[in-house]
């Protein structure tokens, strides 16, 4: 008798979108989720969830355009779906509509319990106000809502080695060890961290790619956690007894502030990620420098500020080829170029540029975006572009491109445009690296204007901090009469940014590992009176061993 043949049963569209939001979508194969999502649509063309799935894989891939209209149909299919008017909002945020997705986010916290409009709601405003209480009263928004309860409620955390002196267990948790500018800044204190001071652990909860496999060799302990819940995550680094917990995230994608906000280590600190309050109570201090955040814009953060002499390390890309001479002399007209993430460049800034070209018209112009086809580049700046009053004949829209491909900007473009209210960071020490100067306003806040905080001292020659808008047009056209500045600074910018805190790896991860140990002290005394690299450590070990 022959044994009974089961089939299986049909897969459901429910499980087929699970299968591609949780194995594809999270490591980055978009076209291939894309692809099957198509597919599916063919069959299931009146389904919202599969409309909102299709927009949210349109929107990982900064094809904005696309975003909204897949978006907008699942809308249609069905009012009451407020994830797709969240990522409605930040598509409309990413094309330069910073005032029409705020109002949008503004509409949907109002029928949601989520954490994530929440979180975005935030990271929106943050990013679009100019009032420092602005950003901080909606960070405090998400948390008291969200990240706080996940503190009051959680297990009391036991600390049972207090030793003052001992080797710290420092963890970095973050999303980006990977080729994105996080790793820029990390990688080099990775190299240099002193294994007779500090235990490195980093928990990744993002995909890998040659960087990661790169920055994975200099940490004694690696943790992949982007499977783990937050639950999970926070008892593992409970047991590993980590001391010092780094968030590099923030309100950025794959971000962890669930385990932060459940209490995993007793000294919680976020850097670099994220330059803008949290407003969650569990995170005890943000890593800054005077640049950055002066004692004046305490009240503007929900974290008590620690201050290093220098904020951050910067490690160039290993390929930067570096053309010697500006592009202007061999082309014999200059070319301006933006190379900040587009979601930065607001129609204010395109008004700007408009009047730059309008009074130097032999002049081109390079915007460089985040969408990763030219299609999508182009169906999203271009429009603006036009309505900018831009001599479009004079301007070119070009795609995301790999970094390499980045690095050899310097080859056709002469000077780099910043943008504000949010000015470059990593594209900006990239900029400079090519030897290309780079025009910016300044601002109240250091979170608005880093580049203005860049360009000072050692890197003054590197390029121009404006006051206003006339002064920056001014600028641009006084390098582009400068062609000999231009030629000066492609031999010097290297030298000067080697020469810079920025590049001296060794002194600013010794402050680093230095601001851990002040910390860890606070936490031991019960008191935050500790808060700067210039504090007397020696000082503070024997207040804390006289105490004991």
């Amino acid at each position: 008798m022959s044994a009974p043949i089961f089939s299986a049963a049909p897969v459901t569209l429910e499980q087929e979108l699970h299968r591609i939001n949780t194995t594809l979508v999270p490591q980055h194969q978009f076209l291939e989720a894309l692809t099957q999502l198509m597919l599916l649509a063919k069959e299931h063309v009146a389904d919202a969830q599969l409309w909102l799935l299709i927009g949210h894989v349109y929107t990982r891939m900064a094809h904005w355009t696309d975003a909204i209209a897949a978006l907008e149909t699942a809308i249609a299919l069905n009012p009451q779906l407020h994830a797709a008017n969240r990522l409605r909002a930040l598509a409309l945020f990413s094309m330069g509509q910073q005032q029409q997705a705020c109002d949008l986010i503004d509409k949907v916290v109002k029928k949601s319990s989520e954490s994530g409009d929440w979180m975005l709601r935030a990271y929106l405003h943050a990013h679009t106000s100019r009032d420092p209480m602005k950003a901080l009263q909606v960070a405090r928004d998400w948390g008291k809502r969200f990240a706080d309860p996940l503190t009051r409620n959680a297990k009391p955390l036991k600390v049972a080695d207090r030793n003052p002196r001992k080797r710290l267990k420092v963890g970095y948790v973050t999303a980006d060890f990977r080729e994105h500018s996080v790793a820029f800044f990390m990688q080099p204190v990775l190299e240099h961290h002193n294994p007779n001071d500090v235990e490195v652990h980093v928990y990744s909860n993002g995909p890998s790619d040659q960087v990661t496999t790169q920055m994975r060799a200099l940490v004694p302990h690696w943790h992949e956690i982007q499977a783990d819940s937050d639950e999970t995550v926070c008892e593992k680094i409970r047991q590993d007894c980590i001391d010092v917990l780094v968030d590099l995230s923030g309100f950025t994608h794959g971000h962890r502030l669930g385990v932060f906000a459940r209490r995993a280590a007793p000294v919680q600190v976020t850097w670099l990620g994220y330059m803008q309050t949290l407003g969650m109570k569990a995170m005890d201090y943000r890593l800054v420098d005077m640049g950055i955040a002066p004692p004046s814009h305490a009240p503007h953060y929900s974290e008590t500020l620690f201050y290093l002499k220098g904020m951050a390390s910067y490690a160039p890309p290993a390929y930067a080829p570096l053309c010697e001479e500006p592009p202007m002399l061999r082309n014999e007209y200059p070319t301006l170029i933006s190379l900040n993430n587009s979601g930065k460049i607001t129609d204010e800034m395109l008004r700007i540029w408009a009047r730059i070209l309008r009074e130097r018209e032999d002049a081109r112009l390079l915007i460089l975006v985040k969408e990763q086809s030219p299609e999508a580049a182009i169906s999203h700046m271009q429009p603006r572009v036009e309505a900018a009053g831009m001599p479009c004949e004079r301007v070119s829209v070009l795609h995301q491109q790999p970094l390499n491909q980045f690095m050899e900007m310097g080859h056709i473009a002469d000077i780099a445009l910043d943008t504000s209210p949010i000015s470059g960071g990593t594209t900006t020490l990239h900029t400079l690296w090519m030897g290309m100067p780079i025009v910016t306003l300044n601002a109240q806040r250091g979170v608005e204007a880093s580049t203005a905080r860049m360009l000072r001292g050692i890197l003054a020659a590197c390029g121009e901090v404006a006051e206003n808008d006339q002064a920056y047009i001014d600028a641009v056209l006084k390098l582009m009469n400068a062609p000999q500045r231009l030629k000066q600074l492609r031999y010097e910018s290297r030298d000067l940014l080697r020469k810079s805190v920025l590049m001296d790896y060794v002194t600013r991860t010794a402050e680093l590992e230095k601001s851990y140990r002040f910390m860890w002290l606070n936490y031991l005394s019960g008191k935050q009176k500790n808060l700067s690299i210039n504090a007397n450590l020696q000082q503070a070990l024997t207040e804390l061993g006289a105490a004991a």
